[in-house]
């Protein structure tokens, strides 16, 4: 379902920016809402654990969608390649780890980073109590 609500996001770039800094309110987002407890309760979360989840996995999958929304208007490649010349330059002296792990610091593509997020958060709600 959070997969579903972030290529929803991914397909509208100005819906995801407006939900990260608006609290919705509408028929839709009480849908969202009761679908997504709704599951939490079939897996077992705890309600106090939910209700505190709940908030975090979409603020997670929204941010996240913002964060790489528009950049078919900068030169997307150029931004990578960047990053990735800089993490493979990164000081072993001044950032030991960063230049350890170099350009694996960039594993993974948006969707698959997103959906690990939403795992991560997920079993970070089932075993944290509120």
């Amino acid at each position: 379902m959070l997969g579903s609500y972030s290529r929803v996001l991914v397909e509208n770039p100005s819906l995801a920016r407006s939900a990260l800094v608006a609290r919705p309110s509408g028929p839709n987002y009480l849908k969202l809402l009761e679908a997504l407890v709704t599951l939490f309760a079939e897996g077992g979360a705890p309600y106090g654990q939910a209700v505190l989840g709940l908030d975090l996995l979409l603020q997670n999958a929204t941010a996240s969608v913002v964060e790489h929304a528009g950049h078919e208007e900068v030169d997307d490649d150029a931004e990578w390649n960047s990053l990735a010349e800089a993490l493979a330059e990164a000081s072993p002296a001044s950032t030991p780890r960063v230049a350890a792990l170099g350009t694996q610091l960039m594993h993974g593509t948006p969707e698959q980073r997103r959906k690990w997020a939403i795992w991560m958060l997920l079993n970070g709600m089932l075993h944290t109590p509120p």
